[in-house]
Formats: structure tokens, sequence, C-alpha cells
């Protein structure tokens, strides 16, 4: 892509209904024919791309963002008030675990101010951001901790983040400054785009094949975005 990469244009959007209480991270299934979506109350379940829900698994947790390993299937979740990465396994989806704790979150008790999103980057190396101080971490699987940068000189908080492989760019969605964020993985800001029509944007989702980037809300009555975009 190089030179060639064009900041997209956002469309027109449709909103469905859902049954995910209190949603709040999304990412397609490794096969792309479905969306995943967690909640703030230990729920993970999958969404059609017109708004049916189907369970996968349910615990007592704090969950906020999900993401997927295209290569194994395994779901990876972060946890706000333990501020953990816990791991959820392919293929039955029955098995989940607690990873590795975010140190600093946990030092500086950021309690529910903490993780907020999760994705799965390149080599075996997990992206997490927090709402406080709107701190992104890179982490490997066996929690080392590989770098950290804070996106505060534009953001307000990460509500979620989406990795956008096709050009190396990273989506975030903040929910207190009703924004839409790419930036690169280094945290240079490249586009912003409002949605303040969402009450409240907890999570994003970056789906190319579809044309789209999918948004949900975490409220009384969840509601899920699809935002047409012109990649």
């Amino acid at each position: 892509y190089g030179n060639e990469k064009k900041i997209p244009v956002m469309g027109e959007r449709t909103v469905y209904d859902v049954n995910v209480v209190e949603i709040s991270g999304l990412c397609l299934t490794a096969d792309k024919s479905a969306l995943l979506a967690c909640g703030d109350k230990g729920i993970v379940k999958t969404i059609s791309f017109d708004g049916e829900v189907a369970d996968v698994w349910t615990i007592a947790s704090d969950m906020e963002g999900i993401t997927i390993d295209p290569a194994t299937g395994h779901i990876y979740i972060a946890a706000e008030r333990t501020q953990t990465v816990c791991r959820l396994d392919a293929p039955a989806y029955d098995s989940y675990s607690t990873m590795f704790a975010v140190q600093e979150a946990v030092d500086g008790r950021y309690w529910n101010d903490g993780l907020e999103g999760i994705e799965y980057y390149k080599d075996d190396i997990l992206l997490v951001g927090s709402q406080k101080n709107a701190n992104l971490w890179q982490y490997r699987f066996d929690g080392t901790l590989v770098s950290k940068i804070s996106l505060s000189g534009f953001a307000m908080e990460i509500a979620d983040l989406c990795y956008d492989p096709v050009c190396d760019w990273l989506w975030v969605v903040d929910s207190t400054a009703f924004k839409i964020y790419i930036c690169t993985i280094d945290g240079e800001l490249l586009a912003t785009y409002d949605v303040s029509d969402i009450e409240n944007a907890e999570s994003i989702c970056v789906d190319r094949e579809r044309g789209c980037v999918w948004v949900a809300s975490d409220e009384d009555a969840p509601k899920l975005y699809k935002y047409s975009f012109e990649f």
C-alpha cells in the first residue's frame, strides 16, 4: 500500500437492536461469518450481520474488550476490574483462563477506568488499551510487556480498538469524546470521525469485506451500528 493508503470516507448508518447486555467489545469471528461480542456481565455472544444473537460463554467477569487469533481461533478478552487478559480456548470455547495482568493498571488502581480494549496484532502480540490515560500497551502472550504509548494527545480514552492489517492502522473509539480515530501503530493521528449520535460507543470492529465499520453502544437498550465506509 505505501503511499497509496487512502483515508476512508464515512457514509450512511444502519441501527440494530441487539440482546447483549452492556455490550462493550466487538470483533469478527475467525471465519468472518459473524461478529463476536462481549459484555460487562461476563457474556460472550455471536451476532449475525443482521443483529441475531447466539450464546457462546458466560462467566462472572467485567469483560470490556474481545479479539481473536485468526490462526488458532482462541478468543482473548480484556477484563477491566481485575486488569487482566484472559483466554477462551478454541474450538469448544468451554475453557477460560487468565493469561496475565496489566501491572501498570493494577498498581495504578485503574479499577473501573482500566482495560477497555484488546486486539490481536501480529506475531503473538496483543494490543491492550485503557480508559484512564488512553494508554496503549503491546504484550506478548506470555505476559512480557513489549511497549507502551499514550493516545492522550488526541483521545480522552480508549473505549475499544481494532487493528486493520490492510493498512497497518489502529481504529479507536472514544465514548467520552464521541469520536472514532484512525492512527498509526505508533500513535500518529490520521483521521477523526464524529459518532455523537451514539449514546455510549464502547466497541468497534472494521469489516472491509462488507465495506463497513461496526460500533456497539453500551446502554439500557443496547444497539449495534453499521457505518458504511469507502475504503
